[in-house]
């Protein structure tokens, strides 16, 4: 039987030759073409493809629209058609189960992959339908005994954007642990969580996706329960009994069938309040990492999908996840989410040469550079290196920004106690660097502007804060 391909790519000429390539083969049969993503859901709903074969599409990450595809099409199966210079994201794609071939693409290779695919049919006891976003007032007008399945939407609303005003995503990320990813975190966060927005407070959730070894509730004395394992065991509650109430045995159900049955659930962003932890001193909300690293290994993919696209949905203003510093699906699908990404390192030789290491990677793979600030914590009077030998090393354009952070008595003390720098007392060079940092990623109000200028006449010079902390 031949395997329904549908060729997603903005060039409409490399999609013909393929299409012509593949007219007489026996294994593939191509059901579709669209050049956009919008063409691509619409096509996915009328043709029902055992494989997609992603190619450039303007505007969006395919990883990002790879998982949007496959949590409301479980069954699916993707290639990612790469550039020579696109190739390096190979080992992210293949991490995301997406196998990688390189342009132009030859009928020969795609009839492989075809043939290696796994058989898509899956059972048909899970109708498949689009994934819903519900407020809640329509939650509270909904009988608790209905049925996802008989609710359905034109197509996929996961692929719709948030209709609340206009927010940040940002990711904190380091290539090498210890560089202080976490104290960075927890100092930007207090400072947005003490900006105003149209005349209020900026409403602030920080995320530790640490899944293992996050500490980012210890950097604040905060408790560890309810957690982001908390979040993940409530949605598989809900996935089991969605299929208890159709008479299925949830021990019986297939990973892929799962898959397929969390592309229904509901997105709730109001809801969230039940797994954070809120931070009484600055008012901030924290959802921290599982308390047990065992947890840790039950978080699948899908989890972490439906998590991150509920909070696209939320209400807060400011969105930012600490990563841990490794590759694993949850710094990927936080990397992939960012709108902004703040890359830390430290002014040593082993740091700075990973940060370099991963700037060219992303180049060659075309991504965003401005998307990318980077970070140097930690920074001395005298270092080995200078901020302008740093920037040289990474090949920056001279207008980018190295931001830094100086490694005083304040930033060991606030480690130590577990009081951020933006609470404690005085306006330090740390704080007034974070500061800068936290503006650059999203510009405050005017009238707090002005307020932060008239405090900084009234206070006494700093020009001795580098001699004597």
């Amino acid at each position: 039987m031949k395997r329904r391909l549908l060729i997603v790519d903005d060039d409409r000429e490399a999609m013909r030759q393929l299409a012509n390539q593949l007219a007489g083969s026996q294994l593939i049969e191509i059901c579709g073409e669209a050049a956009s993503v919008d063409e691509a859901w619409a096509k996915l709903q009328q043709s029902r493809p055992d494989l997609v074969l992603l190619g450039g599409v303007k505007e969006t990450e395919r990883g990002v629209l790879c998982q949007q595809f496959r949590l409301a099409f479980p069954h699916l199966a993707f290639i990612a058609a790469c550039s020579p210079n696109e190739l390096v994201w190979e080992p992210f794609f293949r991490n995301l189960g997406i196998w990688v071939i390189a342009k132009p693409v030859q009928s020969g290779q795609v009839e492989a992959l075809a043939m290696m695919a796994q058989n898509p049919a899956l059972d048909t006891r899970f109708p498949r339908q689009p994934q819903q976003h519900f407020s809640q007032e329509q939650q509270g007008s909904m009988p608790h005994s209905q049925d996802q399945h008989q609710m359905t939407e034109p197509y996929p609303a996961i692929h719709a954007q948030p209709k609340a005003g206009k927010k940040r995503f940002i990711t904190v990320y380091g290539p090498k642990g210890g560089v202080g990813k976490t104290f960075i975190s927890r100092e930007l966060a207090i400072f947005f969580s003490m900006q105003k927005k149209e005349g209020r407070p900026l409403k602030v959730l920080a995320v530790d996706f640490n899944l293992d070894l996050g500490t980012f509730a210890t950097a604040l004395n905060l408790p560890r329960t309810p957690n982001l394992f908390t979040w993940v065991q409530e949605l598989d509650s809900q996935l089991h009994a969605f299929a208890q109430r159709r008479g299925i045995d949830p021990y019986s159900v297939r990973p892929e069938e799962w898959q397929e049955l969390a592309s229904l659930l509901p997105l709730v962003p109001q809801h969230i309040e039940k797994y954070v932890i809120g931070h009484t001193e600055s008012g901030l909300d924290v959802l921290t990492s599982p308390r047990d690293i065992r947890q840790s290994f039950e978080i699948r993919d899908y989890h972490l999908y439906l998590i991150l696209e509920t909070l696209k949905q939320s209400s807060y203003d400011v969105i930012l996840i600490d990563t841990a510093p490794d590759t694993t699906d949850a710094t990927i699908q936080a990397l992939f989410f960012a709108e902004q990404v703040v890359m830390v390192g430290t002014p040593v030789v082993d740091s700075i040469e990973n940060i370099q290491r991963l700037l060219k990677l992303l180049r060659e793979a075309e991504y965003p550079e401005e998307r990318i600030q980077v970070c140097m914590n930690r920074l001395q009077r005298k270092e080995m290196f200078t901020l302008e030998e740093i920037r040289a090393y990474f090949q920056l354009h001279p207008s980018k920004k190295i931001f830094s952070i100086p490694d005083d008595g304040e930033v060991k003390k606030s480690i130590n106690t577990g009081i951020p720098v933006m609470l404690q007392t005085g306006r330090g060079a740390a704080r007034e660097a974070i500061e800068t940092l936290g503006k650059a990623l999203f510009p405050v109000d005017e009238e707090t502007k002005k307020l932060a200028a008239k405090g900084k006449q009234s206070e006494k010079p700093s020009i001795l804060r580098w001699l004597w902390g």
